[in-house]
Protein backbone atom coordinates (compact mmCIF):
# COMPACT_ATOMS: atom_id res chain seq x y z
CA UNK A 1 0.00 0.00 0.00
CA UNK A 2 3.12 2.80 1.03
CA UNK A 3 4.60 1.41 -2.65
CA UNK A 4 1.25 2.84 -4.23
CA UNK A 5 0.96 6.02 -2.46
CA UNK A 6 4.50 6.61 -3.00
CA UNK A 7 3.88 6.38 -6.71
CA UNK A 8 1.75 8.17 -6.66
CA UNK A 9 3.19 10.83 -5.20
CA UNK A 10 5.50 10.86 -7.34
CA UNK A 11 3.61 11.10 -10.22
CA UNK A 12 1.56 14.23 -8.77
CA UNK A 13 5.02 15.94 -8.13
CA UNK A 14 6.04 15.27 -12.11
CA UNK A 15 3.21 16.88 -13.79
CA UNK A 16 2.81 19.75 -11.25
CA UNK A 17 6.77 20.54 -11.86
CA UNK A 18 6.23 19.83 -15.79
CA UNK A 19 3.15 22.36 -15.70
CA UNK A 20 5.29 25.02 -13.54
CA UNK A 21 8.17 25.13 -16.18
CA UNK A 22 7.47 27.52 -19.31
CA UNK A 23 8.41 25.16 -22.09
CA UNK A 24 5.47 22.97 -22.01
CA UNK A 25 3.01 24.91 -23.67
CA UNK A 26 0.66 23.42 -26.46
CA UNK A 27 -1.32 20.64 -27.38
CA UNK A 28 -3.02 20.36 -30.93
CA UNK A 29 -5.88 18.20 -32.62
CA UNK A 30 -5.76 17.82 -36.18
CA UNK A 31 -7.47 16.23 -38.53
CA UNK A 32 -5.11 14.79 -42.05
CA UNK A 33 -5.40 14.09 -45.38
CA UNK A 34 -2.70 11.70 -46.88
CA UNK A 35 -1.64 11.33 -50.63
CA UNK A 36 0.13 7.92 -51.46
CA UNK A 37 3.11 8.60 -53.40
CA UNK A 38 5.33 6.13 -56.00
CA UNK A 39 4.39 2.38 -55.86
CA UNK A 40 2.24 2.98 -52.27
CA UNK A 41 0.07 5.18 -54.38
CA UNK A 42 -0.73 2.03 -57.12
CA UNK A 43 -2.54 -0.09 -54.50
CA UNK A 44 -3.84 2.39 -51.50
CA UNK A 45 -6.15 5.75 -52.41
CA UNK A 46 -5.87 9.08 -50.38
CA UNK A 47 -5.80 8.79 -46.99
CA UNK A 48 -7.11 10.11 -43.71
CA UNK A 49 -7.09 10.45 -39.90
CA UNK A 50 -6.22 12.12 -36.96
CA UNK A 51 -3.54 13.48 -34.75
CA UNK A 52 -2.54 14.89 -31.64
CA UNK A 53 0.37 16.41 -31.42
CA UNK A 54 2.61 18.51 -27.91
CA UNK A 55 4.73 21.09 -28.30
CA UNK A 56 7.57 21.37 -25.64
CA UNK A 57 8.70 25.25 -25.92
CA UNK A 58 13.10 24.87 -25.50
CA UNK A 59 13.67 27.96 -26.40
CA UNK A 60 11.68 31.43 -27.84
CA UNK A 61 11.63 30.28 -31.60
CA UNK A 62 12.12 26.07 -30.68
CA UNK A 63 10.09 23.19 -29.94
CA UNK A 64 10.36 19.62 -28.93
CA UNK A 65 7.30 17.98 -30.44
CA UNK A 66 5.50 14.73 -30.22
CA UNK A 67 2.77 13.24 -32.27
CA UNK A 68 0.54 10.17 -32.24
CA UNK A 69 -2.52 9.01 -34.26
CA UNK A 70 -4.21 7.06 -37.05
CA UNK A 71 -4.44 7.10 -40.45
CA UNK A 72 -6.74 5.30 -42.80
CA UNK A 73 -6.50 3.77 -46.61
CA UNK A 74 -8.66 1.89 -48.14
CA UNK A 75 -7.25 -0.58 -51.17
CA UNK A 76 -7.41 0.72 -55.01
CA UNK A 77 -10.11 -0.65 -57.15
CA UNK A 78 -12.38 -2.11 -54.06
CA UNK A 79 -15.40 -4.14 -55.10
CA UNK A 80 -17.63 -7.11 -54.32
CA UNK A 81 -14.73 -9.58 -55.21
CA UNK A 82 -11.74 -7.83 -52.90
CA UNK A 83 -11.48 -5.45 -50.38
CA UNK A 84 -9.08 -4.12 -48.22
CA UNK A 85 -7.16 -1.38 -45.96
CA UNK A 86 -4.19 -0.19 -44.78
CA UNK A 87 -4.03 1.52 -41.08
CA UNK A 88 -1.14 3.45 -39.45
CA UNK A 89 -0.20 4.91 -36.19
CA UNK A 90 2.61 6.72 -36.31
CA UNK A 91 4.37 7.42 -32.52
CA UNK A 92 6.74 10.47 -34.05
CA UNK A 93 9.10 12.90 -32.03
CA UNK A 94 10.48 16.51 -34.01
CA UNK A 95 11.92 19.59 -33.77
CA UNK A 96 9.27 22.38 -35.08
CA UNK A 97 11.60 26.04 -35.81
CA UNK A 98 9.50 28.95 -35.76
CA UNK A 99 10.22 31.99 -37.88
CA UNK A 100 7.36 34.11 -36.94
CA UNK A 101 4.15 32.18 -38.03
CA UNK A 102 5.92 29.99 -40.68
CA UNK A 103 7.87 26.95 -39.23
CA UNK A 104 9.97 24.07 -40.12
CA UNK A 105 9.37 20.45 -38.88
CA UNK A 106 11.68 17.34 -39.04
CA UNK A 107 10.30 14.50 -37.74
CA UNK A 108 11.45 10.76 -36.77
CA UNK A 109 9.68 7.65 -35.10
CA UNK A 110 7.87 4.58 -35.21
CA UNK A 111 4.63 3.65 -37.76
CA UNK A 112 2.58 0.71 -36.94
CA UNK A 113 1.62 -0.22 -40.32
CA UNK A 114 -1.62 -3.42 -39.97
CA UNK A 115 -3.37 -4.15 -43.86
CA UNK A 116 -6.09 -6.88 -44.16
CA UNK A 117 -7.65 -7.50 -47.61
CA UNK A 118 -10.51 -9.86 -48.06
CA UNK A 119 -11.04 -11.42 -51.55
CA UNK A 120 -14.47 -13.74 -53.14
CA UNK A 121 -14.27 -14.56 -56.38
CA UNK A 122 -17.89 -15.16 -57.21
CA UNK A 123 -18.10 -18.42 -54.65
CA UNK A 124 -15.24 -20.72 -57.17
CA UNK A 125 -14.33 -23.11 -55.07
CA UNK A 126 -10.87 -22.38 -53.57
CA UNK A 127 -10.81 -18.61 -54.76
CA UNK A 128 -11.67 -16.96 -51.75
CA UNK A 129 -9.57 -15.97 -48.72
CA UNK A 130 -8.93 -12.98 -46.38
CA UNK A 131 -5.56 -12.47 -44.99
CA UNK A 132 -3.93 -9.56 -42.67
CA UNK A 133 -0.87 -8.11 -41.20
CA UNK A 134 1.08 -6.09 -39.11
CA UNK A 135 4.51 -4.51 -38.97
CA UNK A 136 6.44 -1.66 -37.40
CA UNK A 137 8.37 0.47 -39.72
CA UNK A 138 11.07 3.94 -38.95
CA UNK A 139 9.96 6.97 -41.03
CA UNK A 140 11.51 10.21 -41.72
CA UNK A 141 8.76 13.53 -42.31
CA UNK A 142 10.17 16.20 -43.87
CA UNK A 143 7.98 19.31 -43.15
CA UNK A 144 6.66 22.93 -42.04
CA UNK A 145 4.02 25.12 -42.10
CA UNK A 146 1.99 28.19 -41.31
CA UNK A 147 -0.06 29.02 -37.98
CA UNK A 148 -1.94 32.02 -36.93
CA UNK A 149 -3.82 32.14 -33.79
CA UNK A 150 -4.76 28.43 -32.58
CA UNK A 151 -5.07 27.39 -35.97
CA UNK A 152 -1.77 25.46 -37.73
CA UNK A 153 -1.97 24.35 -40.90
CA UNK A 154 1.23 22.13 -41.78
CA UNK A 155 2.08 19.72 -44.71
CA UNK A 156 5.13 17.20 -44.96
CA UNK A 157 6.73 14.36 -47.15
CA UNK A 158 6.61 11.20 -44.98
CA UNK A 159 8.79 8.54 -45.80
CA UNK A 160 8.54 5.28 -44.61
CA UNK A 161 9.98 2.50 -46.54
CA UNK A 162 7.72 1.77 -49.21
CA UNK A 163 4.60 3.41 -48.06
CA UNK A 164 5.56 6.94 -48.32
CA UNK A 165 2.92 9.90 -48.87
CA UNK A 166 2.67 13.79 -48.53
CA UNK A 167 0.03 14.42 -45.83
CA UNK A 168 -1.69 18.04 -45.09
CA UNK A 169 -3.02 18.35 -41.44
CA UNK A 170 -5.37 21.20 -40.15
CA UNK A 171 -5.33 21.50 -36.22
CA UNK A 172 -6.67 23.57 -33.61
CA UNK A 173 -3.71 24.76 -31.15
CA UNK A 174 -4.85 24.66 -26.78
CA UNK A 175 -2.85 26.13 -24.55
CA UNK A 176 -1.53 24.64 -21.85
Amino acid sequence: MMKKILTCMLAVAMVTGLKAQEGFHTMSVGAEIALPLGNFSNAYNVGFGATGKVLYGISESGDITGTLGYMYFGIKNSNEYISGHMGMIPIVAGYRHSFGEWYAEPQLGLHIVSSKIKMDLGGMEGMFGSGSASSTKLGIGLGGGYQTGDWDLGARFQFIDNLSFLGVRVAYNFAL
